[in-house]
């Protein structure tokens, strides 16, 4: 599959979830992700992926052109992944949507995002359910959805934020026409 997105095609949305890739598999396939130009949407729910397929991933972001969403809901990535992913999305300018609910992201890669979320303007969906985000990550995100005026989705429930940090996230996008779910 590796090979075959590598090679020129018109591949534009793949449906990988579910099927136990695990980490090898994705390095090929983000190794391809680099030179592909076609590839718009991955699924990759769901696939026992770790923290060495989220970088790879992550290297893959930084030049891919065409990219406008990536799923990678209920893995095995930690802050590792997470805070490579945020790096590549400096300067990603083709991903609106990242999911990364029910994966094991702590604070530092709430603090990474809420980092990126300065300097990019192209995400406007980012998907944290169920992670390990705690109120440094919360309180880091609220002080960027002052300034970042382009995320427009965030969801963040079954984290571990304070009621009074959930509050300061709130009053952040008040007044917007924002759907946040925390």
């Amino acid at each position: 599959l590796a090979e075959a997105l590598k090679a020129k095609n018109k591949l534009r949305k793949l449906h990988l979830d579910s099927n136990k890739l695990g980490d090898e598999a994705v390095i090929a396939l983000a190794d391809a992700l680099k030179t592909n130009r076609a590839l718009e949407v991955i699924f990759l729910s769901n696939n026992e992926l770790g923290d060495e397929a989220g970088k790879a991933l992550a290297e893959a972001l930084k030049t891919n052109k065409t990219l406008d969403r990536l799923s990678l809901d209920k893995n095995a990535l930690g802050d590792e992944a997470g805070m490579a992913l945020a790096a590549a999305l400096k300067s990603n300018n083709v991903l609106r949507t990242l999911t990364l609910d029910d994966n094991k992201l702590g604070d530092e890669t709430g603090k990474a995002l809420a980092e990126m979320l300065r300097t990019n303007k192209k995400l406007f969906e980012l998907r944290l359910n169920n992670n390990q985000l705690g109120d440094e990550a919360g309180t880091a995100l609220a002080e960027v959805l002052k300034v970042n005026m382009t995320l427009s989705t965030l969801r963040m429930e079954d984290n571990k934020f304070s009621d009074k940090v959930k509050e300061t996230i709130r009053q952040a996008v008040k007044g917007r026409r924002f759907a946040l779910l925390i």
